[in-house]
């Protein structure tokens, strides 16, 4: 058939366009309804006319590219939980809300608490659907909890918080691409449990945990388990932030997240097991059949991430094309694991994982002709490390932009970690599955074999943290910005097709994308220098005020340290490191038409020209009421430094007198944008 010729990238590239179009634009349903169903009919017709011709016309392509960007904004529309009727938000109350559900999954911690989803079955006795955020904080006395506990909860619900720091991560922002809006925080008083549901959660969790609980009996070191829960399962919630640390700085944390390289070894493995089925006479179905089971059944017990899917969906094509005796074109095959696991999961699409996960794999695809001319004599184990060494770099060219953007920093030693890190990983792979099985099997003959695992993982951790100790060799706080993402990324492809077939055009062609590229900088680092503003920032122990104008920036505050501030240097990486000056705090700040008093912990201020803004700062003992009758602010604004229960009182004052309040500990960083 025609359309099957048609190149499903371009499919996928409008499919991924719809879903980009529907999650930032969110149209109306019944428009969306109306324009799927004109370009479905109008993509019909052009299909049933193009049959009639020997060459395929152009208006066919046009309406397919059509069509597929108007599904992909169906699907995600479909997908996107709020758009349904029975979502919880739709019953939420201000106050309190007592919900009915499930705990689903558990998140990894932080310094403070622990953090679950839970799935949503019920909300002021309306049946409904949905996730919230659990929230435990670890000093308050909870029974353990586990995946399966049914429970009920009686509280008020929260949005999710948005950064509280100027250029934070916006935790708030991730989760909403996760489909969950709301949080609650969970104590000895609000919550009952009333049961357990054994649904699929509660036994993927079960029999994960009784695979991992098998390695009890070697009493490995906590950071050693910690490895091997993320190598076999993906059980990354416990590991310690300095492991993650040594890691990523040593640019190998892929290996902690079972990727493309995890499920090619299980991959090559299970063939090589089930390697006697082909003599059966069903024996390639019988082959198909178990390699699929067994690699799905790992990516559940996983925890579905988006690279283990990924990974096994691209596997089972593979798999697929050897039982049909076909092989199949790499690209295609890729682009079909894409529109696959979009159209079930729409999601993905924003999932990190997932995009470095596909971009790496058609890297070290398109790049193949670059590196496999390359050649270091005849040794074979020569020629495996140097192979590593350039697999690795070609994963990384690709992935350069996309780390630029979203960690701002780029691990300069990941050649010289991956060259060990990447064959010792696959044999501790290889050895921990093989332990993993003897624990069930024969204790004490895993007992022996566990005390070379743990061996070769406590010497992967060292040479990783010896790796990350060049701490001058890994380049960190990276300003970069998605165009600058979009420009880089057409730069680097512009170069590469240039070295692949040498010509003007296209050498010239790459000198326009570096001017983009130079273009776009200037444009972004202008743009941000002649922005005028004044903030005042969440932080908790010592009140830090800034004001940027074009010369700079001054911060003002009470903490002799306040170079190292951490909020302050992620707000002049933000700013694309422009020069900070650092002064005491000062009671009078004058910005703009405006003057801000501040009121630091010893009360004290002076009466005379009346503030148009008040900073409460360090829970100062004054009588707010008083202050504003006397003053008469047009706005009041407490940082993070207040007591909660100073916050709340003047929260009351304020409401009495209609002054409006600002609490940087609940909304985050306040700014005050230069009118003038």
């Amino acid at each position: 058939m025609k359309v099957l010729r048609y190149p499903i990238i371009a499919i996928v590239f409008f499919f991924v366009s719809g879903i980009l179009y529907d999650f930032y634009r969110k149209p109306d349903t019944n428009n969306l309804l109306l324009f799927c169903s004109v370009t479905g009919f109008v993509f019909c017709l052009s299909y049933y006319f193009s049959q009639k011709d020997f060459l395929q016309k152009n208006y066919f392509g046009l309406t397919l590219c059509l069509f597929s960007f108007a599904a992909g904004s169906f699907v995600h529309h479909v997908h996107y939980e709020p758009n349904h009727p029975r979502h919880y938000t739709r019953y939420l109350k201000e106050d309190r809300n007592e919900i009915r559900g499930t705990l689903s999954e558990r998140l990894k911690p932080n310094a403070f608490a622990e953090k679950y989803y839970f799935t949503i079955t019920e909300i002021n006795r309306h049946p409904v659907f949905g996730t919230l955020l659990l929230n435990i904080p670890k000093t308050t006395a909870i029974e353990q909890l586990a995946i399966g506990d049914v429970l009920l909860l009686n509280g008020p619900v929260t949005l999710i918080p948005r950064a509280f720091n100027p250029y934070h991560f916006d935790y708030a922002a991730y989760m909403e691409k996760q489909s969950v809006f709301h949080q609650l925080h969970l104590d000895s008083g609000n919550f009952v449990k009333t049961g357990q549901k054994r649904n699929f959660d509660f036994y993927t969790a079960r029999y994960r945990d009784k695979l991992l609980s098998g390695f009890s009996i070697h009493h490995f070191r906590p950071e050693v388990q910690h490895v091997i829960d993320a190598l076999l399962l993906g059980q990354r919630q416990d590991m310690e932030k300095e492991t993650s640390s040594s890691y990523t700085d040593a640019g190998v944390v892929h290996i902690l997240a079972i990727s493309g390289l995890h499920i090619a070894v299980l991959y090559g493995m299970l063939l090589f097991i089930i390697k006697p089925l082909k003599k059966h006479k069903k024996g390639n179905i019988l082959q198909l059949v178990s390699v699929l089971a067994f690699l799905w059944i790992f990516a559940i017990l996983s925890g579905l991430s988006a690279s283990v899917v990924r990974s096994v969906t691209m596997f089972s094509i593979i798999s697929f094309g050897l039982f049909l005796n076909r092989t199949t074109n790499i690209y295609n095959s890729l682009a079909v694991s894409v529109l696959l696991l979009l159209l079930f999961k729409p999601d993905f699409l924003f999932d990190v994982g997932f995009q470095l996960s596909y971009i790496a794999v058609f890297a070290i695809v398109w790049l193949q002709p670059f590196y496999r001319k390359i050649k270091f004599g005849k040794n074979r184990i020569l020629h495996y490390f140097t192979d590593t060494a350039l697999i690795s770099l070609a994963a990384q060219i690709g992935v350069m932009p996309l780390c630029l953007y979203y960690f701002n920093q780029v691990p300069s030693p990941f050649l010289l970690a991956n060259m060990v890190v990447i064959p010792l990983s696959t044999v501790i792979l290889i050895l921990g599955i093989f332990v993993l099985a003897l624990n069930f099997v024969s204790a004490a003959v895993a007992v022996f074999f566990g005390r070379l695992l743990s061996f070769l993982i406590e010497v992967m951790n060292d040479y990783i943290a010896w790796v990350a100790s060049f701490k001058d060799f890994v380049i960190k706080d990276i300003p970069f910005t998605f165009l600058l993402m979009i420009s880089l990324y057409l730069s680097l492809i512009l170069f590469l097709l240039w070295l692949r077939k040498k010509s003007f055009p296209r050498f010239a062609g790459w000198l326009v994308t570096v001017m983009i590229l130079q273009l776009v900088y200037m444009v972004t680092l202008t743009n941000i220098r002649q922005k005028d503003e004044l903030v005042i920032f969440n932080n908790r122990k010592h009140p830090l005020i800034t004001v940027k104008q074009k010369g700079g920036v001054r911060a003002f505050s009470n903490d002799s340290l306040i170079e190292d501030n951490y909020n302050l240097k992620m707000y002049r990486k933000g700013l694309f490191n422009p020069e900070v000056r650092c002064f005491p705090l000062q009671q009078l700040l004058f910005y703009g038409n405006r003057k801000i008093l501040i009121i630091d912990h010893s009360g004290l201020y002076a009466v005379g020209r009346k503030p148009d803004v008040i900073i409460l700062t360090g829970s100062p003992k004054i009588n707010l009421e008083r202050v504003m009758a006397a003053l008469q602010p047009e706005l009041v604004i407490a940082d993070g430094t207040n007591y909660k229960s100073d916050v709340k009182r003047w929260e009351k004052s304020c409401e009495k007198t209609k002054i409006p309040f600002y609490a940087t500990s609940k909304k985050g960083f306040y700014k005050i944008a230069n009118t003038n």
